[in-house]
This record gives C-alpha cells, sequence and structure tokens, in this order.
C-alpha cells in the first residue's frame, strides 16, 4: 500500500465518529453527505479514479456500519455536481422500524 492509504487507515476511526456525529446531529432522517467525507472514513485500498486526496469508499465496510447504526446507505450519483461526476454525494436514510 502507500503512505497516503496508510494515513486514512490510521485517521478512519477519528473520520467514522465525525460522520455518525454529523448525521445524527443534523436531525434529518434523509442526509446526504459528500463523498471525500465518507471515503476517508472508508478508505479503500483501490485508488479514486479522478483524485488523488481521497480513496474510493471501501462500500461493505460502509454499508454494514451503517446498518448498524441504523442508517441504509446509498450511492446518489443523481446528485452529483457537473464538474466531478466521479465524487457523488452517499445518502444515508434512518432505518425506522414500525
Amino acid at each position: 500500500m502507500n503512505d497516503k492509504y496508510d494515513e486514512w487507515i490510521k485517521a478512519s476511526t477519528e473520520m467514522r465518529d465525525a460522520l455518525l456525529k454529523k448525521i445524527e446531529n443534523s436531525g434529518e432522517e434523509d442526509i446526504q453527505i459528500d463523498y471525500k467525507s465518507v471515503a476517508l472514513a472508508f478508505p479503500s485500498s483501490t485508488p479514486h479514479a479522478s483524485h488523488f486526496e481521497y480513496p474510493r469508499i471501501d462500500e461493505q465496510s460502509l454499508f454494514q456500519w451503517g446498518n448498524s447504526n441504523g442508517w441504509t446507505v446509498r450511492a446518489a450519483p443523481e446528485n452529483a455536481s457537473g464538474e466531478d461526476k466521479y465524487s457523488f454525494p452517499v445518502r444515508f436514510t434512518k432505518i425506522i422500524i414500525k
């Protein structure tokens, strides 16, 4: 792996805590978070297609984490900005048990 990946892995726990806090403090049941924030919380060993400053998202870890914290997670490419279609937002939707 490269040095950046090692840094991302070391910081990922702190980034996950910050991500969860941001989601929960929003008070929303459906919230979108920018790709970079999610990628730094769940870094994959696969490089990003168009950025060197952050990796691709480790989707399996993200989905498991989201589910265990009461959120469904999905990509929201329909809300990507025109300039960066490879760094689309990630949507978190609160799981409501009836």
